[in-house]
């Protein structure tokens, strides 16, 4: 009878911990690009080119539009137009179109090789790309090309409702700004 219950526990135990452990991003940036001189970020327009790569329901981009807004607000950037801002973030949501996240690597001109600092190699960014996983890109905006990408998996699950769906995107951008250049507080 102890032992049952003892193993009820355990096994309870571990899922609640196992529940609670936070993925982590996979990230790799370009180190020739000087990071520390960034103050402002924007997003690309939903008319503009990145709004046409991928077909995703509004609430889900108004949800991650959002939560990159705060992570970065969080962090101490300042929103500007797209022309003013020192950096520009993409974002795409990865599903089982290949070509469609082709489209999108070559609009952020994606170069695996050229993103060769931070904890993370091009094998293992690759290695986390899956259908749920979420890719944000830091774009310079003067050579239009990705100089930071980070992954995270979402998860979301069918039973998710709107505002575990935002709570994952929102600690997903989160975890995946720990990962920016210059160290794990930003601002």
């Amino acid at each position: 009878m102890i032992n049952c219950r003892l193993l009820s526990c355990l096994a309870l135990l571990i899922t609640l911990i196992s529940c609670s452990v936070s993925q982590v991003a996979t990230t790799s940036y370009r180190d020739s690009f000087d990071f520390s001189t960034v103050e402002s970020y924007s997003t690309y327009g939903r008319n503009s080119a990145f709004g046409d790569l991928q077909n995703i329901k509004g609430t889900i981009r108004n949800n991650i539009e959002l939560a990159i807004e705060q992570g970065f607000d969080e962090n101490g950037f300042r929103y500007k137009a797209t022309k003013d801002a020192d950096i520009v973030i993409a974002y795409h949501l990865l599903n089982n179109d290949l070509g469609e996240f082709k489209r999108y690597n070559q609009q952020v001109k994606y170069c695996g090789y050229c993103l060769n600092a931070g904890g993370n190699s091009r094998k293992e960014i690759e290695k986390t790309l899956s259908a749920g996983s979420l890719v944000l890109d830091i774009i310079d905006p003067i050579s239009q090309r990705s100089v930071w990408r980070s992954v995270h998996v979402l998860g979301f699950k069918a039973q998710d409702n709107s505002q575990e769906i935002q709570n994952k995107i929102t600690n997903a951008v989160k975890t995946m700004l720990l990962d920016y250049p210059h160290g794990n507080n930003i601002s």
